[in-house]
C-alpha cells in the first residue's frame, strides 16, 4: 500500500513515509517519559540524569550513536542533551556529510526518456557521512530513499534543483512537467526522513532569476535542534520590475510573507550567480563585488540590512575565485582564491571580515591578518605562455558554516582534478570526488549538519 499523501498547500500536514538515513533502531514512534523507567518494552533501572553523565564519557561519537540506537528512551535522552554531547566529543561538533549536484535539472524529451534514478539529484558523501550514516559513494537515489521511501511518489524530485542547504535541511526546487507554470519548491531533511511542501509562486507570484538562504530552529536565540521550524527567504527579481523583491516562507504560518522591495540598492542582476547565502546572527549575506548584500532573516518580514559599500582587502573576483565564509569567533569573513608567487600551487587568502550587526561588531568591514592557506599538493599547471586561467581550474563551491569547511573543485590542468574539502582552521584537504568533470558541475550546494543537530535528530516524534 503506497503512503498517504500530504497536502501540497501546507508543510504542516504529515511527512511522507521515508526512510532517512538514520539507522534503523533509532527511529522512534511515540513519545518518552524521561523520568518513566519504560525503555520500549524492557525496564531500565538506572536513571535518567545518571546516564548523562555516562554518555559524556563515552570515548567516541559513534559510541554515542549506538547508545542511541539501544532503545527509545536512550535515543531520547541523547537529543536532550545534544548540545552538551557534541561539546565533549570534538570529531561530533560540526558535521560536513557531503555535498549535492545536479546535471539534469531540466525538463526536454531527451531527459524524459532517461531513466529515473539518473535524472535525481547526486548525493556525494564525505569520510564523516560513511561513518555515521553509513554512505560510502555517490548515489543519485539516497536522497529519494530519504525523502520519499519506496512510495509512489518517488519521481518528485526527478530533474529538482538544490538551491540552498542549512543545518541538515536542503531546499530543492522541482522541475517537473506539472510545475513549469509556476516556483515549487520544497524543504526536506534526509537524515530525519521528513520532506515538507511549500505552496507554489504562480502567475503574478512566480518570479524569475532568484536565489535563497534558510533559517532553522537551530539558528533561534535559544536553538531548537529537534524543531521542525525553518523559514526560506527567497530574493528574486521580474522581468516587468525595476527593482529587486524579498520574500519569506515561515513555517510557524505555513504561508509566504508579502512581497518586500529592496530598500538600499538598485536592482541585482543575475541572483542565481551570487551562489550561497551565509547566515550570521539572523541576516543572510551574499557576495556582492566589494561588499556583500544583506538582508535580515529572523523575523517575519525580511528587510535590507544597509551594508559599508567596500572594506579593505576586498576585491571584485570573478564567480568562483572568491566566497563568503564565517571566522571562528562568529564574524563574516572574505575568502579568495589565488595563486602562490611561484605559479604553482594553489593558495587561499582571507581577507576582511567584520560587518556583522551584533553588539559585539561595529557594522563596518576591518582588516584581519592576512591569512593564506597554501595548497602544496595541489599542482596548478600552465602552458608556455604562463597565463593563469585560474578561474577554469579552481572554483570554491561552498563554505559550511558550523565546521569551517570549504567545498572547491579543481578541473583540467591541475595535478589532482576532483572535489575537495578543505578545513580553513586545520588546513586539511579531503579528496571526497576524483576526475576533471567536477569542476562542471552544476547546481553544487553543500550538506552539513551541527553536532548536537545531528545528535537531536537520533529521536523522532
Amino acid at each position: 500500500m503506497p503512503p498517504a499523501r500530504r497536502a501540497r498547500c501546507d508543510h504542516r500536514a504529515a511527512p511522507y513515509c521515508a526512510i532517512g538515513w538514520l539507522p534503523r533502531s533509532s527511529r522512534i514512534d511515540g513519545d518518552v517519559d524521561l523520568g518513566s523507567s519504560d525503555g520500549g518494552g524492557e525496564a531500565v533501572p538506572v536513571p535518567h540524569d545518571a546516564l548523562t553523565p555516562v554518555l559524556v564519557r563515552l570515548p567516541s561519537a559513534a559510541d554515542v550513536v549506538r547508545s542511541a540506537a539501544t532503545c527509545r528512551r536512550w535515543a531520547r535522552l541523547v537529543a536532550w542533551n545534544a548540545a552538551v554531547l557534541s561539546g565533549a566529543l570534538p570529531s561530533l561538533r560540526c558535521l560536513t556529510l557531503g555535498f549535492l549536484h545536479q546535471e539534469d535539472a531540466g525538463i526536454t524529451a531527451r531527459r524524459r526518456r532517461a531513466s529515473a534514478a539518473a535524472a535525481q539529484p547526486c548525493f556525494v558523501p564525505t569520510a564523516a557521512a560513511g561513518k555515521l550514516i553509513g554512505l560510502q559513494s555517490p548515489s543519485r537515489t539516497a536522497l529519494a530513499d530519504a525523502v520519499l521511501g519506496l512510495g509512489d511518489d518517488r519521481g518528485l524530485l526527478e530533474h529538482s534543483r538544490p538551491v540552498a542547504a542549512r543545518n541538515g535541511w536542503i531546499v530543492l526546487e522541482l522541475r517537473q512537467e506539472r510545475y513549469t507554470d509556476s516556483l515549487k519548491l520544497c524543504v526536506c531533511n534526509p537524515t530525519r526522513g521528513e520532506l515538507f511542501m511549500l505552496p507554489p509562486l504562480a502567475g503574478a507570484d512566480k518570479p524569475g532569476d532568484y536565489t535563497c538562504a534558510l533559517y532553522t530552529g537551530h539558528d533561534l536565540a535559544t536553538p531548537l535542534p529537534l524543531s521542525t521550524f525553518f523559514r526560506l527567504l527567497i530574493v528574486y527579481n521580474r522581468r516587468a520590475c525595476a527593482f529587486t523583491s524579498l520574500r519569506c516562507y515561515s513555517s510557524d504560518t505555513g504561508r509566504w510573507s508579502k512581497e518586500a522591495k529592496r530598500s538600499w540598492g538598485p536592482k541585482i542582476g543575475c541572483l542565481r550567480e551570487l551562489g550561497q547565502g551565509v547566515v550570521v546572527c539572523g541576516v543572510a549575506y551574499w557576495h556582492l563585488r566589494r561588499s556583500a548584500f544583506a538582508v535580515r532573516v529572523d523575523t517575519p518580514e525580511p528587510t535590507e540590512v544597509p551594508m559599508p559599500p567596500t572594506g579593505p582587502g576586498v576585491r571584485n573576483l570573478p564567480r568562483g575565485w572568491c566566497s563568503l565564509g564565517v571566522d571562528a569567533d562568529g564574524k563574516l569573513i572574505f575568502i579568495d582564491a589565488g595563486l602562490c608567487n611561484d605559479l604553482d600551487d594553489a593558495a587561499l587568502g582571507k581577507g576582511s571580515g567584520a560587518a556583522v550587526r551584533s553588539n559585539s561588531c561595529s557594522g563596518q568591514w576591518e582588516r584581519v591578518e592576512g591569512r593564506f592557506i597554501r595548497l602544496e599538493q595541489l599542482k596548478v599547471r600552465f602552458g608556455e605562455d604562463k597565463v593563469p586561467p585560474f578561474g577554469e581550474k579552481m572554483t570554491l563551491r561552498w563554505f559550511c558554516e558550523k565546521s569551517g569547511n570549504l567545498l572547491f573543485t579543481l578541473g583540467e590542468g591541475t595535478s589532482s582534478p576532483g572535489a575537495f574539502v578543505l578545513n580553513i582552521a586545520t588546513d586539511h584537504v579531503e579528496k571526497v570526488a576524483d576526475g576533471v568533470d567536477c569542476d562542471s558541475w552544476k547546481n553544487f550546494v553543500g550538506y552539513e549538519m551541527d553536532g548536537a543537530a545531528y545528535l537531536a535528530s537520533l529521536y523522532r516524534r
